[in-house]
């Protein structure tokens, strides 16, 4: 039934949410982290909450990895797309990568995320 897809769908989203905060390693190291925030970022907005739960979590870890300048290049830009989305599993998802992301910014930057 359309349950049991939906079921196991989520717990492979789950599953990718959390394999790609290991990947850093295997996309060439933090300076190429950044390609893996397009797929997390988009289960960072699914409805179930686990999964975006999960995809936080590994944004979390890939940030840690990120130079104060690719912060602000690339997470920083994430942060408030998710923040700025139509639905609330956005912006939830957006509260939780403020604090990863804010302390490494540019004042203006800053004042631009207070917004």
């Amino acid at each position: 039934s359309s349950g049991i897809n939906a079921k196991y769908g989520d717990e492979v989203l789950w599953a990718l949410a959390e394999q790609l905060g290991h990947f850093i390693p295997l996309v060439g190291g933090p300076e190429h982290a950044s390609c893996l925030l397009a797929p997390l970022e988009n289960l960072a907005t699914v409805e179930e909450t686990v999964v975006r739960e999960k995809a936080t979590e590994s944004l979390k870890m890939i940030a840690a990895e990120h130079s104060p300048a690719d912060i602000e290049k690339h997470f920083a830009p994430l942060v408030k797309r998710l923040s700025q989305g139509e639905w609330f599993t956005s912006r939830t998802s957006a509260c939780g990568l403020y604090a990863v992301c804010y302390p490494h910014v540019s004042i203006s930057l800053k004042k631009e995320l207070r917004l």
